[in-house]
């Protein structure tokens, strides 16, 4: 895991600014094989910017939520101005993750017509980013060290345990990605028939889909009943999935029906009609309400 143990919140922030550039790193040269002319596969780039608007939104929190107020009652006249264009900053770097995406999609589905477009959204994006986190890093992190006393500090970091889960879940998220080549073969798997005394077996695989979470793609023919999301403490996500050859097919189809009005009846939301899906963290198993995060 990138999470390291820290007390001081300025120590945490910055260690979170240099995940986020990895990550930043890694889309810049996406941007720039774009630009050469070689393409990339659509959900590769999806997860990376899908890790990239979480763990924005986490930082944001953090800064803007739990340092900001802390901050200002100390800080020198000349620090607002930076708390303030970091806020604003924040919320500028969301907008062009959302242009990035409208890109991809583009992309996605005319990749020679779309490609230059891609490159420059991710170009403006990881140029933009960089920039604002080393003017985080230089102006108000660095300023705040000698102003923030050591009572306001432990109060910040009290609140930043509140999101000390999703911080540390996201960084395991973004080691693997970014230990994975682009271009990765998708990760094969073994699927049974659930239906009683059938011995039908087939090759599954699991890959980032389009949409920037992991999905599963089924055999042809296959369908797939997914129960309800089980979360544990640790922030995984663990599903149980059914599977159902295609002489089974049509029973398990009545069977997903079933879980599904279970599920509704409970609260949760209704799952796109499609089988290939995926999960945003934890055990990728197959096909969950998008919702149920």
């Amino acid at each position: 895991m990138m999470t390291t143990e820290t007390q001081d919140p300025l120590d945490e922030l910055a260690h979170e600014n240099e995940v986020a550039e990895k990550l930043v790193e890694r889309l810049a040269e996406t941007a720039i094989e774009l630009k050469a002319g070689q393409d990339s596969r659509p959900g590769d780039i999806a997860e990376g910017l899908r890790l990239l608007e979480q763990y924005r939104r986490v930082h944001a929190e953090r800064v803007d939520n739990d340092l900001k107020p802390e901050a200002r009652p100390v800080a020198m006249s000349t620090c607002f101005e930076h708390l303030d264009t970091i806020a604003s900053e924040h919320q500028g770097e969301g907008d062009r993750i959302e242009r990035a995406r409208k890109a991809l999609e583009a992309y996605a589905s005319d990749r020679e017509g779309a490609r230059a477009r891609l490159s420059e959204a991710l170009a403006d994006l990881t140029e933009k980013k960089h920039q604002s986190l080393a003017y985080e890093n230089d102006y108000p992190l660095s300023c705040l060290r000698a102003a923030l006393p050591d009572e306001a500090a432990a109060r910040v970091t009290t609140a930043f345990r509140r999101t000390d889960a999703e911080v540390a879940d996201l960084e395991g998220h973004i080691e693997r990605y970014l230990g994975r080549a682009e271009g990765t073969p998708p990760q094969a798997l073994a699927v049974r028939c659930s239906h009683a005394n059938c011995g039908a077996s087939a090759r599954s695989s699991v890959m980032p889909s389009n949409d920037g979470r992991f999905g599963m793609a089924l055999p042809e023919g296959w369908h797939a009943i997914s129960r309800p999301p089980v979360f544990g403490r640790d922030g995984t996500v663990r599903v149980n999935v059914e599977f159902c050859c295609p002489a089974h097919r049509e029973e398990g189809s009545m069977a997903g029906e079933k879980a599904l009005e279970t599920w509704i009846g409970e609260g949760g939301s209704v799952p796109p009609k499609e089988e290939t899906s995926g999960i945003e963290s934890g055990t990728c198993c197959g096909p969950i309400p998008q919702d149920a995060r």
